[in-house]
């Protein structure tokens, strides 16, 4: 009677999780496609085609101890998924993309949490969090970030070239050469490396780091390596324009010789978090 029951029991367990899984998925359907929009029309946020394959890859993952009989369910886990519809209301309710798709997350670990049980979801927890990243930002966020790393890129760049002998006058976002003006616009901002690299970092902080200390360092890292490659970027592609003229700072070239210094720039991340990893 025991052994019957008992699979009586995982067996509703598993028809329950089934039911929520389905729920949820119909439920979240119209955010997902919306986020899927922003996701290929905005390029800022091209990186959240990732988050919900690594998510899933690092649940299937913890595949094993998911199968383990279950234990008893943590009621918690309602409270922290109806939070979470609550955030999704809000959402709807100010036709706001980021707030809906921040409720994904909580919904599901709340959801989780209450069919797993504690120990179970703690395997989880982590890819669970990460599905946060799907969210955009407001749009007003993007300006209010945008113009502080403009004024940065434009004053490292005048810095660097009168650092090598070249004549240079900065006037707010333009730095002005003996040939050629450069306006630092919203391109030069540096902002779609530097969201990538913060999910970069997340991800690679949890995967190689054991310790918090380690993991901050870690995304730390991820966001001054973002910075720092993106004003490099901005001021090499001054002192190309000093040598070569404007066409060095427009066109294909230009674009290309970006990406080629984000790439580069990816080496003192890897090796850092390496380095960290070896004193933990």
């Amino acid at each position: 009677m025991g052994l019957v029951r008992r699979a009586g029991a995982e067996e509703s367990g598993v028809i329950g999780i089934a039911v929520a899984a389905v729920a949820l998925v119909a439920l979240y359907a119209p955010v997902l496609r919306d986020l899927v929009s922003v996701w290929v029309s905005v390029p800022y946020y091209s990186y959240g085609t990732l988050v919900v394959p690594f998510s899933g890859y690092l649940i299937w993952e913890s595949r094993a101890v998911l199968r383990c009989p279950a234990p008893r369910r943590a009621p918690e886990g309602l409270v922290v998924a109806a939070l979470g519809l609550g955030v999704l209301a809000a959402g709807l309710t100010a036709g706001s993309l980021a707030l809906r798709a921040l409720s994904v997350p909580v919904v599901a670990s709340g959801t989780a949490l209450f069919f797993l049980g504690r120990e179970r979801w703690k395997t989880i927890a982590f890819p669970l969090a990460f599905l946060g990243f799907m969210a955009p930002l407001p749009d007003a966020a993007i300006s209010r970030l945008s113009l502080p790393l403009q004024f940065l890129a434009a004053w490292v760049t005048e810095k660097t070239l009168a650092l090598v002998g070249i004549p240079v006058a900065r006037d707010g976002l333009f730095v002005h050469l003996h040939s050629v003006t450069l306006h630092v616009t919203e391109a030069c901002n540096g902002l779609r490396f530097l969201f990538a690299m913060i999910v970069v970092g997340v991800a690679f902080a949890w995967a190689t780091q054991r310790r918090l200390a380690a993991r901050a360092l870690v995304v730390s890292l991820a966001i001054t390596v973002a910075i720092l490659a993106n004003d490099v970027r901005v001021a090499t592609t001054g002192l190309l324009a000093h040598g070569w003229g404007a066409s060095a700072a427009m066109g294909f070239f230009h674009l290309a010789y970006g990406k080629v210094v984000y790439l580069a720039l990816l080496a003192p991340f890897v090796l850092g978090a390496v380095r960290f990893r070896s004193r933990a």
